[in-house]
């Protein structure tokens, strides 16, 4: 996700599949799993990479709500997401 934010876009879960292959999960509540790890060592001020995880490259994949909220940082406010993915376009 590192080389995404990088190249300043954003991925899928399909996309991630087929650079991983196997290694990823197919279950969502896996999946939730190993973004709370890639998650784990980011500081709360700082946007998560599992941000550019998209739909259709318009809107966050439904398991990132679903991360915001297990790690206490639930958005609701309109253009949150965008704003995310644009901080880690311009932190990386």
């Amino acid at each position: 996700m590192k080389k995404t934010a990088r190249e300043r876009s954003t991925t899928s879960w399909s996309r991630l599949r087929g650079q991983l292959g196997s290694a990823l999960p197919l279950h969502p509540a896996d999946q939730l799993e190993v973004l709370l790890r890639v998650e784990k060592q980011t500081p709360a001020d700082e946007p998560m990479l599992s941000a550019l995880i998209a739909v259709n490259d318009s809107s966050p994949a439904r398991l990132y709500q679903q991360l915001l909220d297990r790690v206490g940082r639930g958005r609701s406010e309109p253009g949150w997401w965008q704003a995310e993915v644009h901080r880690l376009h311009q932190l990386w």
